[in-house]
């Protein structure tokens, strides 16, 4: 595939003359656009930085044209599970969702966003970035600010202070509020305090998004939980990477599916995401008992170590999650990252038990746990979990209500092995799921990757191939797509997506990057407070 450079000199055209130059030209490509309708081979042309017109374009001039044929041109690939944040600050490629066929991202879930937008989207908007970029607001952030990390209910006060600020960032351009419900210190929230915050975003026009407070044994209350919120406040509600986490719940994904297509069948406006990969990824905290975390992670890390009676406590814990799990050790977990031991980054914490100790068993691992959240000095330690079954992988991604989303952030090749969920994600559905293994068709995929997200999210002008959409777009081959991304190579660039087209301009050229950074800054419209 080649980009054809075309010189033409015309003018202007003055009404009744021939159509102005285009900017660019998508020759003889299978568009797919995004509505789940099948694709067809048309032309497609490009004008600052919009889709001006689908067709026959043979007699249409332009500056600069593409040669499609045999590909698939789609719209953009809209991930709506991003954790790039301030990390965008420094890694404004974002070269790891554009080579994925990723033009826009949604940052600031699982309950963690920066907390100023304003001044963060104008540091984003100076120098650029790769990809259009919008942020949900972090519920964690938001408690943090006002509450620290306190076990408790919120004051009256700090309840008022805490919608105040989500009112503020609806007013800055956030989408939502997001909840990590899991986390410190989003799991000591009640759902009465989730309530109240979410009606101060839906009050202008924002959504719900939740890192559910279980995905394994109690994952069905979890569901019912966001459901209440919904329900209560009117909401409409996004279930953030849906999985049936932990052997003792491997075929549970049918009872997922069903308790939401009930929801949405009463008339409630609920979606969800998912990655395609039988692993999580997180931290090492959720395997500690959460309210021991509460002190902060630094100071958990010195009790740790300074107090032996509370070593036993939690060996104790440890032992008890290998057993709830139902795996029987942590062969299942996979170091990222451990700060202070990057050398066993890739490693099982049974792996790195038998290296560290000369054995295996699970006092070992447990004793290695401890010892790796006590030498990190609080600082955060990266996993990754094999806890999902493929089929329950498959059942959901079955569902046109699930969007695709990564739950990565902006990579940078380095000593970590993160999940091959953030350089691998898109293309892994098109190639694994739709063309090797047929779990779903072609143009549903991509509806899941574009339109889906797009409207979830009200991205208005995006996720859609049709005149006047703003011009994202990828050209992807469907006989070759591939991620190429694993657990012991995680980030490896995929094949098979040899262009990328950002605003209208070429951002990945025969899969290389172009260097051009013309990504928006893109933000929720808030409505007049109702």
């Amino acid at each position: 595939m080649r980009l054809l450079l075309v010189c033409i000199a015309v003018a202007l055209p003055a009404r009744g003359q021939s159509p102005a130059l285009l900017d660019l030209k998508i020759t003889g490509g299978t568009v797919i656009d995004g509505s789940g309708s099948p694709g067809r081979i048309a032309d497609v042309g490009i004008r600052a930085g919009r889709i001006v017109v689908i067709g026959d374009l043979a007699s249409r001039g332009s500056k600069n044209s593409i040669d499609a044929r045999n590909m698939v041109v789609a719209p953009g690939f809209i991930d709506v599970h991003a954790h790039a944040d301030s990390q965008a600050l420094n890694r404004r490629d974002a070269l790891n969702f554009l080579h994925m066929g990723v033009t826009t991202i949604v940052t600031g879930n699982c309950g963690s966003s920066v907390g100023e937008f304003t001044a963060h989207f104008t540091k984003l908007a100076k120098d650029g970035i790769g990809v259009n970029y919008g942020s949900l607001l972090g519920h964690g952030t938001v408690r943090s600010a006002v509450m620290g990390t306190a076990a408790r209910h919120p004051t009256s006060a700090e309840l008022e202070r805490m919608q105040q600020l989500v009112e503020k960032a609806m007013g800055e351009g956030a989408f939502g509020i997001s909840t990590g419900l899991i986390y410190v210190p989003g799991t000591y929230a009640k759902t009465e305090e989730i309530v109240a915050l979410a009606r101060a975003a839906k009050k202008h026009g924002g959504l719900y998004v939740s890192h559910m407070r279980n995905e394994g044994d109690n994952v069905l209350d979890a569901i019912d939980e966001a459901l209440r919120i919904g329900q209560e406040t009117g909401i409409s509600v996004h279930l953030s990477h849906l999985k049936a986490s932990g052997k003792n719940n491997w075929g549970r994904s049918k009872q997922i599916v069903a308790r939401i297509k009930d929801a949405r069948a009463r008339g409630m406006r609920v979606t969800g995401d998912q990655y395609a990969y039988t692993a999580s990824s997180t931290s090492l905290d959720v395997l500690f008992p959460a309210k021991e975390l509460q002190i902060t992670r630094g100071r958990f890390a010195k009790k740790l170590n300074d107090s032996p009676e509370f070593r036993k406590k939690m060996h104790r814990s440890l032992i008890g999650t290998m057993e709830r799990m139902g795996f029987g050790d942590f062969a299942y977990c996979q170091i990222a990252f451990a700060p202070n031991n990057a050398g066993l980054a890739g490693m099982t914490i049974k792996a790195a038990a038998k290296k560290r100790l000369g054995k295996d068993g699970r006092d070992a691992q447990a004793k290695t746990t401890i010892d790796l959240f006590i030498e990190s000095k609080g600082r955060r330690i990266s996993m990754v979990y094999h806890k999902m079954c493929e089929p329950d992988v498959e059942a959901i991604m079955r569902q046109p209500f699930v969007a695709v989303a990564c739950d990565a952030g902006i990579r940078v090749r380095g000593a970590a092995r993160p999940h091959p969920r953030g350089a691998g994600n898109n293309p892994r559905v098109l190639g694994r799921y739709v063309r090797d293994r047929a779990v779903l068709p072609l143009e549903l995929a991509v509806h899941k990757m574009t339109g889906l997200p797009a409207s979830t999210f009200g991205l208005g002008g995006r996720g859609s191939l049709a005149p006047g959409a703003h011009a994202d777009l990828v050209i992807f081959d469907p006989k070759t797509v591939a991620d190429k991304a694993t657990y012991d190579e995680p980030y490896e660039t995929p094949i098979g997506i040899p262009w990328v087209i950002v605003n209208g301009v070429p951002a990945i050229v025969d899969g290389k990057f172009s260097g051009k950074r013309t990504g928006k800054i893109l933000r929720h419209q808030a409505s007049e407070p109702r």
